[in-house]
């Protein structure tokens, strides 16, 4: 039976009225307030900061801004852009195993883009490469005795493959001894590893450290672009600021307060913003163009304590000229002045061409999605190997053969 839309409408009317978008507002404009009094006050905001990341004593994360920067810069892109260059990104998607299919198998598709720009008799590239798996132990032979998801451990091999993939087409398209610009989708900030042990997260370190060494050892700055990011890294660099106490403690002064009520949030009441709407306010007033960025700042997340130092991530805001995206580069790229605006010019371009977002990570995303018809031919083409196989019976379960099938 289809969705009932008229119940649906009704209900979504009471999802947002005017006094919750006035609410949000007043919160936008007393974090703003805030944002502008530091302004005034940043060789203090800094000192705090540093002092607050060594104690360790704020419970959650925050953002810090490069030392040799002042946090109203807005840094352009080259209007004038025209380096040849090819961008190479990759993205992922997958057939997660079915308890109601005929088989465990699954499958990891890595879509695989390369465009070359201001250059000639350069091919462009279109494809993806797709990994079947008959079990969880292809990925990890020691998931047998471990308590793992089967979903967290896709999604993790999912994610290195990404990577890996990556690599291997920036190395292809070395020959043409060009500069190469690498792109992925999501964060560089691997937090999604916290849940496994620790053997797993090394290992995940490990291959994720190689495969960008190796990009590394090629000159290929490599960036994750974030569109609609939710996170909060500037907002709570201000609540640091803002913090009524000598030093931030937050188990000693404030473990027992609302969170909405906290002495260092800009006003009563209060829930989070996202950064993207601070920047995307502070933009606005300087009309600023697409392709503008904020000044670079680190993260601490407390799984970059895992990275090697050239690795731990950096990121800005930048705006594409549809929104305010949060673009993440490795330290090695930061640290870089070429690559960092090679990297920088680069993905305005992308956002150009792209209308707002990278058209290399929308290419990839295309190619690398799996639809349901592509998930039914694959099990069918599963059930044929089997039969030819002549392994025993193939049959699926009682739910699936219900859900295809109705007898009303």
């Amino acid at each position: 039976m289809p969705l009932d839309l008229k119940k649906v409408i009704i209900q979504l009317k009471n999802i947002e009225n005017n006094n919750v978008q006035n609410l949000n507002k007043n919160r936008l404009d007393s974090t703003f307030k805030l944002f502008e009094l530091v302004l005034n006050n940043q060789e203090e905001l800094k000192a705090k900061l540093y002092e607050t990341r060594e104690s360790k004593k704020a419970n959650f994360f925050f953002a810090l801004p490069e030392s040799n920067e002042s946090l109203e810069q807005i840094i352009s892109h080259d209007e004038k852009f025209s380096t040849p260059h090819i961008t190479v990104a990759t993205d992922g998607s997958q057939i997660n195993p079915s308890a109601h299919e005929i088989t465990g198998s699954f499958l990891i598709n890595i879509g695989l883009i390369s465009i070359p720009y201001f250059a000639k008799d350069i091919p462009v590239n279109l494809s993806s490469e797709p990994t079947v798996y008959n079990s969880q132990e292809e990925i990890n032979s020691k998931i047998g005795s471990e308590n793992i998801q089967e979903d967290d451990l896709i999604s993790y091999e999912r994610t290195l493959k990404e990577i890996e993939e990556l690599l291997k087409l920036a190395k292809s398209y070395s020959k043409y001894k060009l500069p190469i610009v690498a792109l992925l989708d999501g964060t560089l900030i691997h937090w999604h590893i916290e849940k496994f042990n620790s053997y797993f997260i090394e290992n995940f370190i490990k291959r994720f450290s190689s495969a960008m060494h190796e990009l590394k050892s090629l000159h290929v700055p490599v960036a994750s672009f974030l569109s609609n990011s939710r996170s909060n890294d500037l907002i709570n660099m201000l609540r640091i600021c803002k913090c009524p106490y000598k030093s931030v403690d937050c188990k000693k002064y404030c473990g027992n307060l609302d969170p909405r009520n906290l002495s260092c949030n800009p006003c009563q009441d209060y829930v989070p913003v996202l950064d993207r709407r601070l920047i995307e306010k502070y933009f606005t007033g300087k009309n600023t163009k697409p392709g503008a960025r904020t000044i670079l700042f680190k993260s601490n997340s407390k799984i970059l304590n895992y990275y090697p130092d050239d690795l731990k991530v950096s990121f800005f805001y930048i705006n594409t000229g549809s929104e305010i995206a949060r673009v993440e580069i490795p330290s090695y790229v930061a640290n870089d002045k070429s690559l960092l605006n090679l990297m920088h010019n680069a993905v305005a371009l992308q956002c150009k061409v792209g209308f707002g977002y990278p058209v290399t990570l929308s290419e990839a995303h295309l190619v690398a999605v799996i639809n349901k018809t592509d998930r039914q031919v694959f099990y069918n083409l599963i059930k044929e190997q089997l039969l030819k196989g002549k392994q025993s019976l193939v049959r699926l379960s009682n739910k699936e053969l219900k859900k295809r099938v109705s007898f009303v």
